[in-house]
């Protein structure tokens, strides 16, 4: 009986280990950037942004920006640009850190990020979530959602449950559509080395597609004339904001 119970608790510990090891390792698009990156970026952009930070995702989700005139923009962003500027924005108190992106071609296109706890708190902060404690003790395949909530169950419970501050990986294409918005295809997203199923993957795409046109039609400046994913860069011809302010994190 003794070497049974140690067996099992083997197999227990070999089994807790390997779901630990499967969140927190994954796959990391292979990009580097640095401050160049970034000063290229932002001149080619032409934005002015007194800091970068004010631009995070939070802040715009929230509404919480004004964009003012418009500029003429005709150049290609390399996945080290691209990289920099959204990184910069969201390492330090924005909702995702370690942003990596890499333009494929043909429209397609692959990230990797963490999603931070200041994402949790901002979903919470906003009334997304509800997590009754007798949920939260089944495990992570449970949530309630609030009536305000547009986030499934499924997908809010891998956000705040298994998500947050492990590693994300997502691949697919993007494509302009008017000159006010985008079309958004996820072709996988995992979660460390779990692939999310095609519920969660769905989900994603259709509160990721509403978040960025809902940004691109009510900010001014934006008109998208051309868009197209190269190999290794994003070409963008059209207008951006001049300037925009926002709001940091924590202020």
């Amino acid at each position: 009986m003794k070497k049974v119970l140690v067996g099992l608790l083997v197999v227990i510990i070999i089994a807790v280990a390997g779901v630990y090891v499967a969140l927190n390792t994954g796959k990391k698009v292979d990009v580097t950037w640095n401050e160049a990156d970034y000063d290229s970026a932002m001149q080619k952009s032409g934005v002015q942004i007194a800091d970068i930070r004010e631009v995070n995702l939070i802040t715009l989700a929230k509404n919480d920006y004004t964009a003012t005139g418009e500029v003429p923009v005709d150049a290609s962003f390399t996945n080290s640009e691209m990289s920099a500027i959204i990184d910069k924005a969201n390492t330090e108190g924005g909702p995702i850190s370690d942003f990596k992106v890499a333009f494929i071609g043909d429209q397609k296109g692959e990230m990797s990020f963490k999603l931070t706890e200041n994402f949790i708190d901002f979903i919470k902060e906003q009334n997304m979530i509800l997590l009754p404690s007798d949920k939260m003790a089944s495990g992570f395949w449970y949530a309630s959602v609030a009536s305000t909530s547009s986030i499934s169950d499924t997908v809010v419970n891998f956000i705040t449950n298994v998500a947050a501050n492990k590693p994300v990986y997502a691949s697919g294409t993007l494509a302009r559509t008017t000159d006010k918005s985008v079309s958004i295809h996820i072709e996988s997203l995992k979660v460390g080395q779990i692939a999310m199923s095609a519920e969660v993957v769905a989900r994603v795409e259709e509160e990721v597609l509403q978040f960025v046109n809902t940004v691109l039609a009510s900010t001014e400046g934006f008109e998208i004339q051309e868009l197209r994913v190269e190999d290794g860069a994003l070409y963008y011809k059209g207008t951006l904001p001049a300037e925009i302010q926002g709001r940091k994190i924590g202020e």
